[in-house]
């Protein structure tokens, strides 16, 4: 759902120029439509998160990106994990069951032994 940026700016409770340098920082990355910035609902959760990382947290500015490409690394690694697992229970059941006893025995094995 698209979100019009005087309705981006109350919801993220944020004035035009903290939103103008996060842009800057790539910190938001909002599309571009008509020449003015197109928002999203993840855009305004982004936001909140960098506002209560600031405001509530006291984190500083060169921690911020860290954080976000943490984040950011986290999400992605849960979207590959939901299309492993979905393409995991597409398999035959001894397939499956035979991943299952490898990720076991993996688990198992000794640090650093192979």
């Amino acid at each position: 759902m698209r979100v019009e940026p005087t309705d981006f700016l109350v919801h993220t409770r944020l004035s035009a120029e903290v939103v103008d340098t996060w842009i800057a920082s790539g910190w938001l990355v909002p599309g571009r439509a008509g020449g003015v910035h197109d928002f999203s609902e993840v855009d305004i959760a982004r936001a909140r998160l960098i506002r209560d990382l600031q405001q509530d947290l006291g984190v500083n500015d060169e921690a911020v990106p860290v954080i976000l490409d943490l984040l950011d690394q986290m999400h992605g690694l849960r979207q590959a994990l939901r299309a492993l697992t979905a393409a995991l229970a597409r398999q035959p059941e001894a397939t499956r069951l035979a991943i299952i006893a490898d990720i076991r025995a993996a688990r198992a094995a000794p640090e650093g032994g192979g």
